[in-house]
């Protein structure tokens, strides 16, 4: 009975999330099997901690996750609930792949619209062959497009959320960041805006590592973190410059200059990281990045994580608590876009009260 009705409740939920027509059975049925695999694979936490058949290693990263879940109720007011008590062996690279699309000279992105989620500026699947698909139709349809794999996503507290062996093995304070992210994203969620929720969540993760290892008392992680965050922060507000140039192109050249100066301002793009990569600043990450290519899409996806994080880093600097922190932004959740991403840009400003 009780399998009967958990089933039904996932069913329900995966077909109000992702199902808005019959065009979408397709999709809503590969939804519905990937959400399913999950359940049925996950295993509570302690009982894996308890089985002496379980891999020494495996057991020694669970039980950090129970330390990293334990600080984020307890350090961050993050939900104490059942997510990440359960854990789930897939034996792939990553849980989804995600589809992000623009148009050729256009820097805003695709949306895909959903019952409960709102409108979402990616489209996820849990079969990368479906990915690929659905990409390949989007070039077809004349969209700049991306495709990357994704390590853990966000049920937003509809589900329990599992740890995944497709991150359980990340260094230290990523597998906390990831946890904190995600578990931030059940704190707060604004329909329709992608770049709040994302830049919120990120923002807490940032906080929340940085809160951890100071507690961990791990100079050497402390340090890597220091150091990987810098050049992070530098590359990122590197490309979020030259996005913002292609942006004034793309509102100010004429129509039969818009792919020549779009490959100008990408070609200086990829040179500007070049020498700070010759300079020791770069990552194997961000190489990698720029050798696939770069286009609206991929600049979009960027933008969506990153662009509005230093004003949220700003209000938390601002708030009493993290609880205080969380109220104060749900409140501007609640408000029209244009009006919460007004009182973002005031968090900058020194003299803002």
């Amino acid at each position: 009975m009780n399998l009967i009705f958990s089933l039904t409740r996932y069913l329900i939920i995966v077909l109000c999330a992702f199902l808005t027509g019959c065009s979408q059975l397709g999709y809503f049925a590969q939804a519905t099997r990937g959400q399913l695999e999950i359940t049925f694979s996950r295993k509570p936490i302690d009982e894996v901690l308890a089985n002496n058949q379980t891999n020494p290693q495996i057991k020694k990263r669970l039980e950090l996750v129970n330390r990293i879940r334990q600080f984020a109720i307890e350090e961050l007011d993050l939900p104490e609930n059942s997510s990440y008590t359960t854990y789930s062996e897939l034996g792939r690279r990553y849980v989804i792949w995600n589809v992000i699309a623009a148009p050729p000279y256009d820097l805003t992105l695709k949306t895909w619209c959903y019952p409960i989620t709102g409108c979402i500026s990616y489209r996820g699947y849990f079969s990368e062959k479906n990915a690929i698909n659905d990409r390949e139709n989007l070039i077809e349809d004349g969209y700049d497009t991306d495709l990357y794999g994704v390590a853990a996503y966000s049920t937003l507290g509809w589900l329990s959320d599992p740890v995944l062996d497709t991150f359980l093995f990340y260094p230290d304070y990523a597998l906390a960041g990831l946890i904190f992210h995600e578990l931030a994203h059940q704190v707060l969620y604004v329909k329709h805006d992608s770049a709040f929720n994302e830049a919120f969540a990120t923002a807490v993760e940032q906080e929340g590592v940085e809160r951890w290892l100071r507690a961990e008392g791990n100079s050497e992680q402390i340090s890597q973190y220091r150091i990987i965050k810098e050049k992070n922060a530098r590359i990122i507000e590197l490309i979020l410059d030259y996005r913002k140039r292609l942006g004034n192109v793309y509102e100010n050249s004429s129509e039969s200059r818009l792919a020549e100066e779009k490959a100008r301002v990408l070609a200086e793009l990829t040179i500007a990281y070049q020498s700070l990569s010759e300079s020791g600043s770069g990552t194997r990450f961000w190489d990698q990045w720029f050798e696939e290519g770069i286009n609206n899409a991929r600049l979009g996806g960027i933008a969506t994580y990153h662009k509005l994080v230093p004003r949220f880093r700003a209000a938390i600097a601002k708030s009493e608590s993290m609880k205080m922190f969380y109220k104060t932004v749900a409140e501007q959740g609640k408000a029209p876009t244009a009006e919460r991403h007004a009182w973002l840009r005031r968090q900058m400003q020194e003299n803002d009260p």
